[in-house]
């Protein structure tokens, strides 16, 4: 597993860029854990709340376990990439992965599965998922809680 925590600074006019996360997530469920915990650390340490963090988390090991299991079929060639950025109390995180888009994943398979979608929307402002050829992009967009 990749990647780093960046800042930046904006154009006059516009917001200012948070900080950012970045990390590259192998197709592989044994990497859901340590890609939850780097993200919660990195939100902890920003001083988000934690009812915040862990609705977060929820939304945000979904979109990851469904791009290793519906993007890469667990390939443990595919790369996963998780961004994150904190703008003011805006929290905007993007999941994307380079799999193949399939429309039959969309759907629920009459079990116990095929909730991702709903949890992901229920629990965060804004969730997006957009597919293509080329992969799926999920975003997950948050308005946080004043700090405690």
């Amino acid at each position: 597993m990749e990647g780093g925590i960046t800042t930046g600074a904006g154009s006059p006019g516009t917001a200012a860029p948070g900080p950012v996360l970045t990390i590259d997530v192998p197709a592989d469920p044994g990497q859901l854990a340590p890609t939850r915990e780097r993200l919660r650390g990195w939100l902890y340490a920003l001083g988000v709340d934690e009812w915040d963090v862990e609705t977060v988390l929820i939304a945000t090991g979904e979109a990851c376990a469904n791009a290793i299991e519906h993007g890469y079929r667990f390939a443990p060639e595919g790369i996963t990439t998780l961004r994150a950025e904190l703008r003011d109390d805006l929290l905007e995180i993007e999941v994307r992965d380079h799999g193949g888009w399939r429309a039959e994943d969309g759907g629920d398979d009459g079990g116990d599965r095929g909730r991702g979608r709903l949890i992901m929307a229920r629990v965060m402002d804004e969730a997006t998922i957009v597919g293509t050829p080329e992969g799926t992009t999920v975003r997950l967009v948050k308005r946080l809680s004043a700090p405690s």
